[in-house]
């Protein structure tokens, strides 16, 4: 039990990270402009393009690759408005709880407590009998479950906690949909294909293979495909049905609340089922390292 003090040391440390520090959200409201200076900065910026191609006609184009401007940079390193892409300030969903990173790094913890204070020495009797038609030896069959691992449960911890929470703070609004809608698929497909390797090679590791890897394993393949044939579509189509209605001025029309009640909707079940996968994969890469370390004693 003395790692409970640190472990969750660890996961309060994640907080501030990721913008949950005590003045983190006045620090972002004070830098999203207002209506009003949202105009007065469309006509600076045009009015610094005016001087800028005055300057570049002036002076050849060797001057608009060396002339700076202090605006865009600034508009690099702050948060995005979405005051260029909606004419209203309503969000377009509202955050629910189990997408707050505290809920996350809570939810990582407790799987990794789990999976260290759980004992499991029962068989997995379904992978044993995947087992029989596994052709590749041994040692192959381990490096393949080994490198799949360490793809699938990197891909989901990057995605999850680094790339998913920048763009959604530095992008605008609809760039960050219609990336995500490309970038989902893909991500989706690559962890189905991983955790599938890692269920088809687990029986070439006897130190590893227990009823709790099996679980833990299935869990996320399922909860994985779900996302993949169902939910990051579906999702997909009724946001852009959104954007649709938004372009025809409908946004305070019935039809458009309820697109945004069902977009809610699936939009939080897609990411609670990503961090169900995510749960079982710490926990099965616990019970990959302690197998690991077995083997090394012996």
């Amino acid at each position: 039990m003395k790692l409970l003090p640190l472990l969750s040391a660890t996961g309060l440390l994640l907080l501030p990270v990721h913008g949950f520090s005590p003045t983190s959200s006045s620090r972002t409201t004070s830098l999203l402009p207002t209506s009003r200076q949202a105009a007065k900065n469309v006509g600076k910026q045009r009015r610094h393009h005016l001087r800028e191609n005055q300057h570049q006609h002036n002076h050849g184009p060797v001057a608009a690759f060396t002339s700076t401007s202090t605006s865009s940079t600034r508009r690099f390193f702050t948060p995005k408005s979405d005051a260029e892409d909606s004419s209203s300030d309503k969000p377009f969903i509202r955050p629910a709880l189990h997408n707050s990173p505290f809920f996350r790094s809570l939810a990582i913890l407790y799987a990794l407590l789990f999976a260290i204070y759980q004992s499991s020495s029962a068989t997995a009797p379904t992978l044993h009998k995947l087992g029989k038609y596994l052709i590749l030896p041994p040692n192959v069959a381990a490096t393949v479950h080994l490198l799949s691992f360490s793809t699938w449960f990197g891909t989901v911890v990057y995605t999850t906690f680094v790339t998913g929470i920048t763009m959604f703070k530095n992008l605008p609004r609809r760039v960050f949909g219609t990336l995500q809608s490309k970038l989902f698929p893909l991500y989706f497909k690559l962890c189905s294909l991983m955790i599938g390797v890692q269920i088809l090679t687990l029986t070439a590791m006897p130190d590893v293979l227990s009823k709790t890897s099996e679980v833990s394993l299935f869990i996320a393949f399922v909860t994985t495909l779900l996302n993949l044939l169902y939910l990051e579509p579906k999702s997909t189509r009724v946001m852009f049905d959104r954007y649709s209605l938004e372009d025809d001025g409908k946004r305070e029309t019935e039809e458009y609340s309820k697109l945004a009640k069902n977009f809610g909707k699936l939009h939080g079940i897609s990411s609670l089922t990503n961090l169900v996968a995510l749960c079982g994969g710490v926990v099965h890469g616990v019970r990959l390292a302690s197998g690991l370390a077995g083997g090394l004693a012996v």
